[in-house]
This record gives structure tokens, sequence and C-alpha cells, in this order.
């Protein structure tokens, strides 16, 4: 497969906006009539009260799944509309958390929004700062920092491997000392992980879901060359963004992708199952868990690391009322919104914390730029909540020494 592939992959939704009701269920207060009239469980079919984050905050209608899809309609047929800064405010302050695709049961909104930015790319659209800057580095650093190595690690690690770590970008620029937890749970385990360091490409998950396709698949390209010449048979991601990508993008990018690609918490899961990890310590912690939007809805990894979570002795676990399907963004919107819209970012993720917070001061994730998000925004707004990754509950409860 090529960019073309899933150019016509996306083209095919253009259309699909015409059965569009406008009844407003993915962004408002819905739905029109019950579901089949059963009862159902609380938001199993009306979901959240509150549901887009963009509309929550922006309280237009044309920042709502509805407004944006309407806006594609019109950018679809019309090659002569013109590409205003304020259209592209529109189009690209929406975190892509998909949950508006949980709820409308006609179309996928937010496939469609997916589509009109590929559209506005195409047309040369003036993206918002500092995201072609990213972008552009990815050219010139392999990642969107702009950083020519990441920090040392204190730990030699292979190269060529079966099972390579796949790290992305924050883990390997902001949250290095992760990368050795990881590896050193995996070491407990009997399983010698290789991970490609300085030769790891950013996967492109950035340029790629804010409509850039083409810069996408130059770093499919790398990235599958590099683990082939590893020797890489299994892929086990430690990001939601590139397991996302990794997982269901390279595929359609990549002619006869051959790899297995796994979250790590998905293989701590299996560990666990399989009886050959157990955990040798208390972890005395009540806890909360996030659902990362690309792990959670966009990939449906839910159970695992719930799974991982509770069989950490020691751990308890209280669930927020928005959890799995309907969990909230974290304010990090794709990367693009945390980097572009800060106070926007900001707003969605002291809710999310608020939220965590009544339930526990401890906060578990599967995710490094919800991790780095919610962290920031905690200290923003004085929220007292400790922000952990489940490779750091897991690590506890194994014995591990925490250096992270």
């Amino acid at each position: 497969m090529s960019r073309e592939h899933l150019r016509e992959y996306l083209k095919g939704y253009r259309e699909s906006w015409t059965i569009c009701m406008q009844c407003a269920s993915c962004y408002y207060r819905g739905p029109i009539v019950p579901h089949n009239w059963r009862e159902l469980p609380p938001f199993e079919w009306a979901s959240p009260h509150r549901k887009c984050p963009s509309y929550e905050y922006f309280k237009f209608r044309a920042f709502s799944p509805v407004g944006r899809g309407n806006l594609a309609s019109i950018v679809f047929d019309d090659p002569n509309f013109p590409i205003t800064d304020e259209l592209v405010r529109v189009v690209y302050t929406c975190t892509s958390c998909k949950t508006c695709s949980e709820i409308c049961k006609a179309h996928d909104p937010w496939t469609i929004i997916w589509a009109l930015k590929e559209e506005l790319i195409r047309r040369g659209a003036r993206l918002p700062n500092p995201l072609p800057k990213l972008i552009t580095n990815i050219d010139s650093y392999g990642n969107i920092f702009g950083a020519e190595k990441p920090p040392a690690i204190n730990m030699n690690i292979p190269k060529k491997g079966e099972e390579i770590l796949f790290t992305g970008c924050f883990i390997r620029f902001i949250q290095p000392n992760l990368i050795e937890a990881i590896v050193n749970i995996f070491g407990k385990m009997g399983l010698n992980l290789a991970w490609l360091g300085d030769e790891e490409q950013c996967c492109g998950f950035l340029p790629g879901q804010h409509g850039d396709i083409q810069r996408m698949e130059m770093q499919a390209q790398k990235n599958v060359k590099r683990l082939r010449e590893a020797g890489a048979q299994r892929i086990i991601v430690s990001c939601a963004h590139c397991y996302k990508t990794l997982r269901d993008y390279y595929p359609k990018l990549v002619d006869n992708f051959p790899f297995e690609v796994i979250h790590v918490s998905e293989m701590y899961a299996r560990l666990i199952e399989s009886g050959k990890m157990r955990f040798a310590r208390r972890v005395e912690e009540k806890v909360t868990y996030h659902d990362p939007c690309f792990l959670g809805r966009h990939s449906k990894v839910y159970d695992e690391p719930r799974l991982v979570i509770e069989n950490v002795p020691g751990i308890k676990l209280e669930e927020m009322d928005r959890r799995r399907k309907w969990a909230l963004c974290c304010g990090s919107g794709a990367k693009a919104v945390y980097f572009c819209y800060p106070e926007f970012s900001s707003a969605i993720s002291r809710e999310r914390l608020l939220e965590a917070k009544e339930k526990a001061n401890n906060l578990v994730t599967s995710c490094s730029s919800c991790i780095f998000q919610m962290d920031r925004a905690a200290k923003q707004n004085n929220i007292g909540i400790n922000i952990y990754d489940i490779s750091q509950i897991v690590a506890r409860g194994l014995g591990i020494p925490s250096i992270v």
C-alpha cells in the first residue's frame, strides 16, 4: 500500500456526511430517543453530558463535530473555498479524542475531520504555530523536538533482536528513564528487549494525524527499514500514539508489513495471564486509571491496563465516572492542541485531573503524551495528584528500584 491508498480510504468518508441529520448527539445533549427503548448501563447510549472538549470550551457550534463536518462538506465541494486562518483554527482545535465517533452510529465524524485536515494540507493551508516547525524537525532530526541526540541512559541495550522496544519522541527525550524501567521489567521476565536508540525515528504520528500523510509514509518507510535490519519480529510500543500508528497505519503505508505490534500494557497482561509475571511487593496505593484516547477509543485497549493494575498487590483501583470509551481527553489533543493551543489544552487537563482527584491521589495511564500533559497541568493549576506511567506501577510491584 501507500499514502494514496490511505488517501482513498479517507476520501471514502467525504460523502458520508450527507446523511448527518444534525441531531447534535455527538456534542450536546442526546440521544433523541432511547436505544430501542431498552434500559442500558449509564452512558452506554446517551454518553456523558459533556462530550466534545472543543465545543465545551469554545461554546460555538463550529467547534463541534457537526460544525466541522458541515465545514468539511463545503470545502470538499468547492475547490476554491478560501482556507483562512480561522478555518484552520476551527479544524485544528479538534482534539482527535474520537468521542463523537463512539456516539454517532450513522458515520464516523472524527475520520471526516481527519480527511478535512488532509485536504487542507493538500491545498497548502497555513498550519497553526508551532506545528510546521515540529513537522520540519522530523525531517531534519528524526524527532519533533529538533534534538540531535536523546539523553543518555545508564544501561547498554542491544540494537538488534527479535523483540524491539519502540519508545517514541516523548519517552526518548522527556522521560528517558522510563526506557530503563521497561527494559528492566522485561529483563526480569527473561525477555531481552532490543532498542534502536539513536536510529529510532519519529513514528510520523504528528504529521499524519494532522493531514500530512506523505510525511507519515516517509517515517514509516524509514522505521520499517531499520526494524527489518535489526531482525525485529515483535515491536513492543510504550506510547499510545506510536502504537496506533505502527499497528493500524503502517500496514496501510508499507508493503508486506511483517511485525506484530503490541502495547506494553498488553504485553504485561499476557505475562500475568501466563503466570510468568509474579509481583514480589505490595504497593499500598489507591489509584484511578485514565484511558488515553489513542489506546482506548482509537485502539480499543481497555481491559489489559486494568488487569495489570489490579494484579499488583495492594493496589486499589477506583474508576472515574467517565472511563473506557467515555473517558475525557487529557488535553494533549494528538499533540497539536498541547503545542498550538496551550490555554485550551490546560483547561481540558484541569477538568480531567479534578475528576481523577475525586477518586484518588494517584493517577495511572499508559501514554507518554498524557503523562506529560497532565503533569504540566497539575503544576499549573496546583492540583496535588501523582501521575504515573503503568510501567512505574509494574516496576514497583516487581521490586525494581524506582528510577522514574
